[in-house]
Protein backbone atom coordinates (compact mmCIF):
# COMPACT_ATOMS: atom_id res chain seq x y z
CA UNK A 1 0.00 0.00 0.00
CA UNK A 2 2.87 2.33 0.76
CA UNK A 3 4.47 1.69 -2.56
CA UNK A 4 1.18 2.17 -4.29
CA UNK A 5 0.61 5.51 -2.48
CA UNK A 6 4.04 6.76 -3.29
CA UNK A 7 3.71 5.79 -6.96
CA UNK A 8 0.43 7.64 -7.34
CA UNK A 9 1.42 10.71 -5.33
CA UNK A 10 4.72 11.21 -7.15
CA UNK A 11 2.90 12.34 -10.19
CA UNK A 12 0.48 14.60 -8.16
CA UNK A 13 1.10 18.36 -8.10
CA UNK A 14 -0.62 21.16 -6.12
CA UNK A 15 -0.22 24.90 -6.43
CA UNK A 16 -0.35 26.81 -3.10
CA UNK A 17 -2.91 29.59 -2.69
CA UNK A 18 -1.67 33.17 -2.79
CA UNK A 19 -0.26 34.38 0.57
CA UNK A 20 0.19 30.91 2.00
CA UNK A 21 3.88 31.29 2.40
CA UNK A 22 3.53 34.69 4.11
CA UNK A 23 1.14 33.14 6.68
CA UNK A 24 3.49 30.23 7.33
CA UNK A 25 6.38 32.59 7.79
CA UNK A 26 4.41 34.76 10.25
CA UNK A 27 3.48 31.71 12.33
CA UNK A 28 7.07 30.59 12.48
CA UNK A 29 8.16 34.08 13.64
CA UNK A 30 5.42 34.17 16.34
CA UNK A 31 6.43 30.72 17.64
CA UNK A 32 10.02 31.84 17.78
CA UNK A 33 8.91 35.02 19.65
CA UNK A 34 7.06 33.02 22.26
CA UNK A 35 10.04 30.68 22.72
CA UNK A 36 12.31 33.23 24.46
CA UNK A 37 16.11 32.87 24.15
CA UNK A 38 18.98 35.27 24.01
CA UNK A 39 19.64 34.01 20.46
CA UNK A 40 16.28 35.24 19.27
CA UNK A 41 16.23 38.49 21.39
CA UNK A 42 14.95 41.33 19.18
CA UNK A 43 13.38 44.77 19.31
CA UNK A 44 10.03 43.39 20.42
CA UNK A 45 11.47 41.91 23.58
CA UNK A 46 13.26 45.20 24.25
CA UNK A 47 9.98 47.18 23.99
CA UNK A 48 8.22 44.77 26.34
CA UNK A 49 11.02 45.03 28.91
CA UNK A 50 11.00 48.84 28.81
CA UNK A 51 7.20 48.87 29.27
CA UNK A 52 7.36 46.57 32.31
CA UNK A 53 10.10 48.71 33.86
CA UNK A 54 8.09 51.89 33.34
CA UNK A 55 4.95 50.40 34.88
CA UNK A 56 6.86 49.21 37.94
CA UNK A 57 8.48 52.64 38.48
CA UNK A 58 5.10 54.37 38.16
CA UNK A 59 3.51 52.08 40.77
CA UNK A 60 6.35 52.72 43.24
CA UNK A 61 6.00 56.49 42.86
CA UNK A 62 2.21 56.25 43.36
CA UNK A 63 2.62 54.39 46.69
CA UNK A 64 5.11 57.00 47.96
CA UNK A 65 2.61 59.84 47.31
CA UNK A 66 -0.05 58.27 49.54
CA UNK A 67 -1.58 55.72 47.22
CA UNK A 68 -4.12 58.16 45.79
CA UNK A 69 -5.02 55.62 43.11
CA UNK A 70 -4.30 51.93 42.52
CA UNK A 71 -2.58 51.23 39.24
CA UNK A 72 -2.71 48.21 37.04
CA UNK A 73 -0.54 45.21 37.91
CA UNK A 74 2.70 44.69 36.00
CA UNK A 75 1.42 41.26 35.08
CA UNK A 76 -1.72 41.37 32.94
CA UNK A 77 -4.74 39.59 34.45
CA UNK A 78 -8.28 39.03 33.45
CA UNK A 79 -10.62 41.99 33.90
CA UNK A 80 -12.44 42.01 37.28
CA UNK A 81 -15.83 43.63 37.79
CA UNK A 82 -15.37 46.72 40.05
CA UNK A 83 -16.35 46.23 43.70
CA UNK A 84 -18.97 48.52 45.31
CA UNK A 85 -17.79 52.11 45.70
CA UNK A 86 -16.92 53.50 49.15
CA UNK A 87 -17.76 57.05 48.24
CA UNK A 88 -14.90 57.68 45.76
CA UNK A 89 -15.78 59.08 42.40
CA UNK A 90 -12.93 57.27 40.54
CA UNK A 91 -13.59 53.69 39.32
CA UNK A 92 -11.27 50.87 40.37
CA UNK A 93 -8.29 49.78 38.25
CA UNK A 94 -8.98 47.75 35.13
CA UNK A 95 -6.71 44.86 33.97
CA UNK A 96 -6.14 43.93 30.32
CA UNK A 97 -6.05 40.37 29.03
CA UNK A 98 -2.73 39.20 27.55
CA UNK A 99 -0.77 36.06 27.25
CA UNK A 100 2.16 35.16 29.50
CA UNK A 101 5.56 36.33 28.31
CA UNK A 102 8.04 33.71 27.29
CA UNK A 103 9.96 32.14 30.15
CA UNK A 104 7.16 32.50 32.81
CA UNK A 105 5.18 29.40 33.68
CA UNK A 106 1.38 29.42 33.75
CA UNK A 107 1.32 28.33 37.42
CA UNK A 108 3.47 31.28 38.47
CA UNK A 109 1.33 33.61 36.39
CA UNK A 110 -1.89 32.42 38.08
CA UNK A 111 -0.30 32.89 41.56
CA UNK A 112 0.75 36.42 40.71
CA UNK A 113 -2.75 37.15 39.36
CA UNK A 114 -4.44 35.97 42.57
CA UNK A 115 -2.09 38.04 44.76
CA UNK A 116 -2.65 41.15 42.63
CA UNK A 117 -6.45 40.77 42.62
CA UNK A 118 -6.47 40.20 46.42
CA UNK A 119 -4.28 43.26 46.94
CA UNK A 120 -6.59 45.35 44.72
CA UNK A 121 -9.72 44.33 46.67
CA UNK A 122 -8.05 44.98 50.03
CA UNK A 123 -6.92 48.39 48.85
CA UNK A 124 -10.50 49.31 47.88
CA UNK A 125 -11.82 48.37 51.32
CA UNK A 126 -9.15 50.50 52.99
CA UNK A 127 -9.66 53.56 50.77
CA UNK A 128 -11.20 55.47 53.67
CA UNK A 129 -7.89 55.40 55.56
CA UNK A 130 -5.71 56.41 52.61
CA UNK A 131 -4.12 59.81 53.32
CA UNK A 132 -5.30 62.57 51.06
CA UNK A 133 -8.63 61.00 50.09
CA UNK A 134 -10.52 62.42 53.10
CA UNK A 135 -13.46 60.05 52.59
CA UNK A 136 -16.10 60.15 55.36
CA UNK A 137 -18.95 57.67 55.76
CA UNK A 138 -22.40 59.15 55.22
CA UNK A 139 -24.32 59.90 58.43
CA UNK A 140 -27.79 58.44 58.73
CA UNK A 141 -30.72 60.80 59.28
CA UNK A 142 -31.34 59.66 62.86
CA UNK A 143 -27.66 59.50 63.82
CA UNK A 144 -26.60 62.06 66.53
CA UNK A 145 -24.57 64.93 65.09
CA UNK A 146 -22.82 66.10 68.28
CA UNK A 147 -22.20 65.40 71.95
CA UNK A 148 -25.52 66.98 72.98
CA UNK A 149 -27.65 65.20 70.39
CA UNK A 150 -27.93 62.07 72.51
CA UNK A 151 -29.23 64.03 75.49
CA UNK A 152 -31.73 65.97 73.39
CA UNK A 153 -32.98 62.79 71.77
CA UNK A 154 -33.40 61.18 75.18
CA UNK A 155 -35.34 64.20 76.47
CA UNK A 156 -37.66 64.15 73.45
CA UNK A 157 -38.25 60.44 73.85
CA UNK A 158 -38.95 60.89 77.57
CA UNK A 159 -41.47 63.65 76.88
CA UNK A 160 -43.23 61.56 74.27
CA UNK A 161 -43.41 58.57 76.58
CA UNK A 162 -44.50 60.53 79.69
CA UNK A 163 -48.30 60.46 80.21
CA UNK A 164 -50.23 63.75 80.13
CA UNK A 165 -51.64 65.01 83.42
CA UNK A 166 -54.93 66.87 83.69
CA UNK A 167 -55.93 69.04 86.65
CA UNK A 168 -57.90 72.17 87.56
CA UNK A 169 -56.40 74.71 89.92
CA UNK A 170 -56.02 78.43 90.54
CA UNK A 171 -54.96 80.99 93.11
CA UNK A 172 -56.38 84.42 94.00
CA UNK A 173 -53.94 87.30 94.43
CA UNK A 174 -56.24 88.92 97.03
CA UNK A 175 -58.45 86.23 98.62
CA UNK A 176 -59.76 88.52 101.39
CA UNK A 177 -60.30 92.24 101.84
CA UNK A 178 -62.71 95.12 102.14
CA UNK A 179 -65.52 95.75 99.69
CA UNK A 180 -65.34 96.60 96.88
CA UNK A 181 -62.65 93.90 96.53
CA UNK A 182 -60.82 93.50 93.22
CA UNK A 183 -59.34 90.03 92.73
CA UNK A 184 -57.20 88.64 89.92
CA UNK A 185 -57.19 84.85 89.48
CA UNK A 186 -54.08 83.00 88.30
CA UNK A 187 -55.01 79.81 86.47
CA UNK A 188 -52.82 76.80 87.36
CA UNK A 189 -54.75 74.18 85.39
CA UNK A 190 -52.88 71.65 83.23
CA UNK A 191 -53.76 70.62 79.67
CA UNK A 192 -57.11 72.43 79.60
CA UNK A 193 -58.89 73.49 76.42
CA UNK A 194 -61.87 75.37 77.95
CA UNK A 195 -62.45 77.37 81.16
CA UNK A 196 -65.67 78.22 82.99
CA UNK A 197 -65.56 80.44 86.10
CA UNK A 198 -68.36 80.97 88.62
CA UNK A 199 -67.68 83.69 91.21
CA UNK A 200 -70.43 82.83 93.66
CA UNK A 201 -72.45 86.05 93.32
CA UNK A 202 -73.97 85.38 89.91
CA UNK A 203 -70.94 86.51 87.93
CA UNK A 204 -69.08 84.25 85.51
CA UNK A 205 -66.26 84.26 82.97
CA UNK A 206 -64.67 82.05 80.30
CA UNK A 207 -61.28 83.76 80.34
CA UNK A 208 -58.17 81.89 81.39
CA UNK A 209 -57.00 84.43 84.01
CA UNK A 210 -59.97 86.71 84.80
CA UNK A 211 -60.22 89.69 87.14
CA UNK A 212 -63.38 90.30 89.15
CA UNK A 213 -64.74 92.90 91.60
CA UNK A 214 -66.83 91.81 94.60
CA UNK A 215 -68.80 94.93 95.57
CA UNK A 216 -70.84 93.42 98.40
CA UNK A 217 -69.54 91.90 101.66
CA UNK A 218 -69.81 88.16 102.20
CA UNK A 219 -68.12 84.81 101.58
CA UNK A 220 -68.07 83.69 97.97
CA UNK A 221 -67.07 80.26 96.68
CA UNK A 222 -65.28 80.67 93.39
CA UNK A 223 -65.45 77.55 91.21
CA UNK A 224 -63.36 76.81 88.13
CA UNK A 225 -64.41 74.04 85.78
CA UNK A 226 -62.12 73.04 82.93
CA UNK A 227 -62.47 70.73 79.98
CA UNK A 228 -59.28 68.72 79.61
CA UNK A 229 -57.69 67.62 76.36
CA UNK A 230 -58.98 64.13 77.26
CA UNK A 231 -62.60 65.46 76.97
CA UNK A 232 -63.18 65.07 80.72
CA UNK A 233 -64.23 67.82 83.18
CA UNK A 234 -62.17 68.83 86.22
CA UNK A 235 -63.16 71.24 89.04
CA UNK A 236 -61.38 73.41 91.60
CA UNK A 237 -62.76 75.88 94.16
CA UNK A 238 -61.67 78.54 96.64
CA UNK A 239 -63.46 80.85 99.08
CA UNK A 240 -63.05 84.63 98.86
CA UNK A 241 -63.84 86.67 101.99
CA UNK A 242 -65.19 90.19 101.38
CA UNK A 243 -65.53 92.37 104.46
CA UNK A 244 -67.98 95.22 104.95
CA UNK A 245 -66.54 98.70 104.50
CA UNK A 246 -67.93 101.20 107.02
CA UNK A 247 -69.50 104.51 106.08
CA UNK A 248 -68.49 107.62 108.01
CA UNK A 249 -71.36 110.05 108.56
CA UNK A 250 -72.03 112.67 111.26
CA UNK A 251 -73.72 116.01 112.04
CA UNK A 252 -73.37 118.61 114.81
CA UNK A 253 -75.12 121.57 116.33
CA UNK A 254 -75.13 124.35 113.75
CA UNK A 255 -76.75 127.26 115.55
CA UNK A 256 -74.27 127.56 118.38
CA UNK A 257 -71.95 130.32 119.48
CA UNK A 258 -68.43 129.04 120.01
CA UNK A 259 -67.19 130.28 123.39
CA UNK A 260 -65.40 128.87 126.41
CA UNK A 261 -67.69 126.53 128.37
CA UNK A 262 -70.20 126.21 125.48
CA UNK A 263 -70.69 122.52 124.58
CA UNK A 264 -70.97 121.38 120.96
CA UNK A 265 -72.76 118.05 120.39
CA UNK A 266 -71.67 115.72 117.55
CA UNK A 267 -74.14 113.12 116.25
CA UNK A 268 -72.60 110.00 114.73
CA UNK A 269 -74.61 108.36 111.91
CA UNK A 270 -71.79 106.11 110.69
CA UNK A 271 -72.68 102.57 109.59
CA UNK A 272 -70.72 99.35 110.14
CA UNK A 273 -67.90 100.92 112.18
CA UNK A 274 -66.24 99.48 115.29
CA UNK A 275 -63.69 102.21 116.03
CA UNK A 276 -63.86 106.00 115.78
CA UNK A 277 -61.33 108.82 115.72
CA UNK A 278 -62.45 112.49 115.86
CA UNK A 279 -60.37 115.52 114.94
CA UNK A 280 -62.15 118.76 115.94
CA UNK A 281 -59.84 121.04 114.02
CA UNK A 282 -58.35 122.74 117.11
CA UNK A 283 -55.70 120.05 117.79
CA UNK A 284 -58.13 118.17 120.03
CA UNK A 285 -59.17 114.54 119.45
CA UNK A 286 -61.59 111.93 120.74
CA UNK A 287 -62.28 108.18 120.30
CA UNK A 288 -65.86 108.29 121.56
CA UNK A 289 -68.74 107.40 119.30
CA UNK A 290 -70.67 110.67 119.93
CA UNK A 291 -68.44 113.15 121.75
CA UNK A 292 -69.14 116.57 123.24
CA UNK A 293 -66.49 119.17 122.59
CA UNK A 294 -65.71 122.66 123.94
CA UNK A 295 -64.03 125.26 121.73
CA UNK A 296 -61.97 127.97 123.38
CA UNK A 297 -62.85 130.69 120.86
CA UNK A 298 -65.00 131.31 117.80
CA UNK A 299 -63.46 130.44 114.46
CA UNK A 300 -63.59 128.30 111.38
CA UNK A 301 -62.78 124.64 112.10
CA UNK A 302 -62.49 121.58 109.87
CA UNK A 303 -64.01 118.60 111.70
CA UNK A 304 -62.96 115.09 110.59
CA UNK A 305 -64.25 111.65 111.58
CA UNK A 306 -62.39 108.44 110.76
CA UNK A 307 -63.93 104.99 111.26
CA UNK A 308 -62.60 101.35 111.14
CA UNK A 309 -63.85 97.82 111.44
CA UNK A 310 -62.19 94.83 113.10
CA UNK A 311 -61.04 93.73 109.65
CA UNK A 312 -59.26 97.10 109.21
CA UNK A 313 -61.74 98.40 106.63
CA UNK A 314 -61.73 102.20 106.70
CA UNK A 315 -63.68 105.34 105.76
CA UNK A 316 -63.61 109.03 106.69
CA UNK A 317 -65.64 112.25 106.41
CA UNK A 318 -64.49 115.86 106.79
CA UNK A 319 -66.73 118.94 107.11
CA UNK A 320 -64.88 122.07 106.07
CA UNK A 321 -65.58 125.34 107.90
CA UNK A 322 -68.09 123.60 110.10
CA UNK A 323 -69.19 126.70 112.03
CA UNK A 324 -69.23 129.45 109.38
CA UNK A 325 -72.30 131.62 108.76
CA UNK A 326 -72.73 130.21 105.23
CA UNK A 327 -76.09 128.48 105.05
CA UNK A 328 -76.27 125.02 103.47
CA UNK A 329 -79.77 123.67 103.23
CA UNK A 330 -82.09 121.60 101.08
CA UNK A 331 -85.94 121.68 101.13
CA UNK A 332 -88.68 119.76 99.25
CA UNK A 333 -92.26 120.81 98.50
CA UNK A 334 -95.19 118.71 99.73
CA UNK A 335 -97.29 118.87 96.50
CA UNK A 336 -97.00 119.46 92.74
CA UNK A 337 -99.17 119.34 89.61
CA UNK A 338 -97.66 117.49 86.60
CA UNK A 339 -98.05 118.56 82.98
CA UNK A 340 -101.18 116.81 81.69
CA UNK A 341 -100.08 116.84 78.02
CA UNK A 342 -97.33 114.27 78.46
CA UNK A 343 -94.00 113.54 80.15
CA UNK A 344 -91.44 116.35 80.13
CA UNK A 345 -88.35 114.36 81.07
CA UNK A 346 -88.03 115.85 84.57
CA UNK A 347 -85.68 118.76 83.83
CA UNK A 348 -86.91 122.06 85.22
CA UNK A 349 -86.19 125.76 85.56
CA UNK A 350 -85.61 126.86 89.17
CA UNK A 351 -87.44 130.10 88.40
CA UNK A 352 -90.53 128.35 86.97
CA UNK A 353 -93.58 129.07 89.15
CA UNK A 354 -95.89 126.45 87.62
CA UNK A 355 -94.57 123.69 89.92
CA UNK A 356 -95.02 120.87 87.36
CA UNK A 357 -91.88 118.94 88.50
CA UNK A 358 -91.14 117.64 91.98
CA UNK A 359 -87.57 118.82 92.89
CA UNK A 360 -85.62 120.27 95.87
CA UNK A 361 -84.76 123.87 96.66
CA UNK A 362 -81.04 123.96 97.50
CA UNK A 363 -78.96 126.58 99.30
CA UNK A 364 -75.24 125.92 98.96
CA UNK A 365 -73.31 123.55 96.73
CA UNK A 366 -73.93 119.81 96.67
CA UNK A 367 -71.22 117.29 95.82
CA UNK A 368 -73.41 114.21 96.35
CA UNK A 369 -77.12 113.80 95.79
CA UNK A 370 -79.77 111.07 95.51
CA UNK A 371 -83.57 111.25 95.38
CA UNK A 372 -86.00 108.29 95.40
CA UNK A 373 -89.81 108.33 95.15
CA UNK A 374 -92.00 105.36 96.22
CA UNK A 375 -95.72 104.69 96.09
CA UNK A 376 -97.70 103.54 99.12
CA UNK A 377 -96.93 99.90 98.33
CA UNK A 378 -93.16 100.57 98.45
CA UNK A 379 -92.61 100.35 94.68
CA UNK A 380 -89.77 102.58 93.46
CA UNK A 381 -91.25 104.70 90.68
CA UNK A 382 -88.55 107.40 90.32
CA UNK A 383 -84.83 107.86 91.09
CA UNK A 384 -82.37 110.69 90.35
CA UNK A 385 -78.69 111.32 91.13
CA UNK A 386 -78.66 114.76 89.56
CA UNK A 387 -80.15 117.84 91.25
CA UNK A 388 -81.47 119.39 87.99
CA UNK A 389 -83.48 116.23 87.29
CA UNK A 390 -86.79 115.90 89.16
CA UNK A 391 -89.93 113.77 88.93
CA UNK A 392 -92.45 114.93 86.31
CA UNK A 393 -95.28 112.75 87.71
CA UNK A 394 -95.08 110.02 85.05
CA UNK A 395 -94.26 106.32 85.49
CA UNK A 396 -93.44 104.15 82.48
CA UNK A 397 -94.61 106.94 80.14
CA UNK A 398 -98.02 107.11 81.84
CA UNK A 399 -99.33 109.73 84.23
CA UNK A 400 -99.26 108.43 87.81
CA UNK A 401 -102.42 108.28 89.85
CA UNK A 402 -103.40 111.19 92.01
CA UNK A 403 -102.14 110.09 95.41
CA UNK A 404 -99.62 110.67 98.18
CA UNK A 405 -96.06 109.41 97.49
CA UNK A 406 -93.04 108.89 99.78
CA UNK A 407 -89.68 110.45 98.99
CA UNK A 408 -86.20 110.02 100.50
CA UNK A 409 -83.11 112.13 99.78
CA UNK A 410 -79.46 112.00 100.88
CA UNK A 411 -76.32 113.90 99.89
CA UNK A 412 -73.31 115.99 100.87
CA UNK A 413 -72.51 119.68 100.65
CA UNK A 414 -69.20 121.04 99.40
CA UNK A 415 -68.06 121.73 102.98
CA UNK A 416 -68.45 118.03 103.78
CA UNK A 417 -71.72 118.29 105.64
CA UNK A 418 -74.11 115.44 104.82
CA UNK A 419 -77.85 115.13 105.05
CA UNK A 420 -80.53 112.44 105.00
CA UNK A 421 -84.14 113.62 104.62
CA UNK A 422 -87.51 112.02 103.87
CA UNK A 423 -91.15 113.05 103.58
CA UNK A 424 -94.27 112.79 101.43
CA UNK A 425 -95.55 114.62 98.38
CA UNK A 426 -99.06 114.76 96.92
CA UNK A 427 -99.53 114.47 93.13
CA UNK A 428 -102.50 116.62 92.06
CA UNK A 429 -103.99 116.18 88.63
CA UNK A 430 -105.59 119.02 86.68
CA UNK A 431 -108.88 117.92 85.03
Amino acid sequence: MEDLFRTRMESFTMDPSPGLWEKLYARILWKQFLTFSFRTFNVYYLAAAISLAGIGTWMLLGEQKGGEQQQASSVPVETEAPTPSTGLSEPGPTMDVAKEPAGVSSTETRTVKKERVKQSRTTRKDDESVPGLNVKPERKADQPSGPESGTEKSDIKARKSAPLTFSAGFEADNPSGCSPLAVRFNNLSENAVQYNWSFGDGGSSVEKDPSYVFDEPGEYTVVLKILGADSLEYTAGQTVHVYDTPKALFEMDEEVELSPGQPVYFYNFSRGADFYAWDFGDHQHSNLEEPIHYYESPGSYNVKLRVWTMNQCYDSLTIMNAFTATENSIRFPNAFTPNMTGPTGGYYDVNDVHNTVFHPVVSGELTEYQLKVFNRQGLLIFESNDVPLGWDGYYQEKLAAQAVYIWKARGKFSNGKTFVKSGDVTLIRQY
